[in-house]
């Protein structure tokens, strides 16, 4: 008999989808949720400022607020780009889980490096909430679908989810497994 393999997050409780599944699950949702909160009620308390400021010239505030509306937005297209799935991962039936299309190392060296500017960049924390403020929606939204992340997915349906390859520049697209053959090699999509 095989051992119940544990992934991250939800350890073994995966498998029966119990109690302590379900309130994992819940804790999680809320945590992201009320992340995403504070991020809106940040972003909101900027407009705000610049908005209400008596004392801000007209031109710059008109300045201000596209800047500020261009950064919102684009982090609403980031995150839910992070949630894009690949024409094989739609077939596997694989959710649209918050990930992103790079390697596992070059998650880890960003990783790194975002701990590094996270210290250096600590008091540009209000104004980083324009720009993570889409991220946390995207997440929000992925944590309320019937698996959370790929570990998750792989464990209960026994199907293996497609690598991520890192993405190319070139319009042509970027490659994607081939499942027909047992070695998995690639193939460009165009």
């Amino acid at each position: 008999m095989d051992p119940i393999p544990s992934i991250r997050l939800l350890g073994k409780t995966w498998q029966r989808r119990g109690f302590h599944y379900w309130w994992l699950r819940t804790w999680l949702f809320l945590l992201w949720f009320a992340l995403f909160g504070l991020s809106a009620w940040v972003v909101g308390l900027l407009f705000d400022i610049v908005i209400t400021d008596p004392g801000t010239p007209t031109s710059l505030r008109a300045v201000a607020l596209t800047v500020m509306s261009v950064a919102v937005l684009s982090s609403f297209v980031w995150g839910f780009s992070l949630m894009r799935r690949s024409e094989t991962e739609k077939r596997l039936g694989l959710p649209m889980i918050v990930r992103s299309g790079t390697t596992a190392e070059q998650q880890q060296k960003a990783g790194w490096r975002g701990y590094g500017l996270g210290l250096v960049a600590g008091p540009l924390v209000l104004l980083g909430q324009l720009f993570v403020v889409g991220v946390l929606a995207a997440m929000v939204i992925s944590l309320v679908q019937k698996y959370i992340s790929v570990e998750e997915f792989e464990a209960a349906t026994g199907q293996k989810a497609p690598p991520r390859f890192k993405r190319s520049r070139r319009w042509r697209g970027r490659p994607e497994p081939d499942l027909s053959t047992a070695a998995g090699r690639t193939r460009n999509a165009g």
